[in-house]
């Protein structure tokens, strides 16, 4: 990361951190979520999907957290072997989601669960999302770490992401570091963090077209309020989306010799002009943009009003067909009051 120029790694780490942060928050222990995946401090996830979408315990973490947390080894094995039965007790119910603690507890899922891992309680974060384990006196264990401890879960594992952000998400798509404002690339993160994968592909594909000047910056942030905003988690989205929208200036070299307005020359679905378009107008402040898309679309506004002029006529004409025997017929009443 420190080849790229004009970028600063300590700006992006801050807002690396301050997105995830404000994405996960801080939990001090281990909690499940409402599919029942156990996670730990700022939403480090305990276990991995595997290709048929089981779930496994992830090892490597769950060791490195009772390092971290400075646990004997008789708690360590002990943690290992209850978390290893939970992950069985998961894989049976994968796929499940529950949106309170009380409809869990009622589940088959949820009182196989807490035969395994004991007490099962609302989080002590505030957060109804999140059910604390291992922290009431009547818990098989009892789990905690501090705030420092919890960074430092998060600062250890993070190079995972970063190296996931760089070989299977940006070279993939053929879009360069250098592109990457700092806020953008923290954005990326975040979806990597979060296991949108495919939505930072395409958001990075889209960053790579507009770097090497294929797209407008129109079209771009179009792309990205596309593929960003998911209503399954609509502030996360937003919270990534105002990341980034954080577009840095590309070399004068790779400017757009290509109309940003005239849509006929993009290499874009029907679908995509039309968000291009709206999205322009959007941002028009002064009605430059407006004024300019008309001029550069001036034969696809002469067909709209020909269009617009024949529709009219066929409706004035059926109007005028669907009043004729009307008008016949009170004729034929020869105007007599029935009064």
């Amino acid at each position: 990361m420190d080849n790229r120029n004009n970028f600063s790694n300590e700006k992006y780490l801050a807002a690396r951190n301050r997105l995830v942060e404000r994405n996960e928050d801080f939990i001090n222990n281990i909690y499940l979520d409402i599919k029942g995946l156990p996670t730990v401090g700022i939403g480090v996830l305990l276990v991995n999907r595997q290709k048929d979408r089981s779930w496994e315990l992830n090892y490597s973490r769950v060791n490195l957290l009772a390092d971290i947390a400075n646990i004997s080894e008789l708690d360590r094995k002990n943690l290992v072997s209850t978390l290893e039965k939970y992950t069985d007790t998961l894989d049976k119910h994968r796929d499940e989601k529950y949106q309170t603690l009380a409809s869990f507890r009622k589940s088959n899922f949820g009182k196989e669960a807490q035969v395994v891992l004991g007490p099962i309680s609302f989080g002590k974060n505030g957060k109804s999302s999140s059910w604390d384990i291992f922290t009431s006196e009547q818990s098989k264990m009892k789990f905690f770490l501090t705030r420092e401890q919890t960074l430092e879960l998060y600062n250890k594992i993070s190079p995972e992401y970063e190296n996931t952000l760089d070989n299977e998400i940006l070279k993939t798509v053929n879009c360069p570091q250098e592109a990457l404002s700092e806020e953008q690339r923290a954005g990326l993160y975040s979806m990597v963090y979060h296991g949108s994968t495919g939505k930072a592909r395409r958001v990075a594909d889209a960053i790579g077209d507009y770097w090497r000047g294929e797209i407008s910056e129109n079209m771009l942030r179009s792309r990205i309020e596309k593929n960003v905003m998911d209503a399954k988690f609509p502030i996360r989205s937003e919270n990534e989306l105002k990341y980034m929208e954080k577009i840095k200036e590309r070399p004068q070299k790779h400017s757009m010799e290509k109309s940003d307005t005239n849509l006929a020359e993009l290499d874009l679905s029907p679908t995509d002009k039309l968000q291009a378009l709206i999205q322009g107008f959007k941002n028009d402040k002064d009605g430059t943009f407006t004024a300019k898309a008309l001029a550069d679309n001036a034969d696809v506004v002469a067909n709209f009003r020909d269009e617009l002029r024949e529709s009219l006529k066929q409706n004035q004409a059926q109007e005028v067909a669907q009043n004729t025997p009307q008008v016949q017929e009170e004729r034929s009443y020869g105007g007599r009051s029935f009064g």
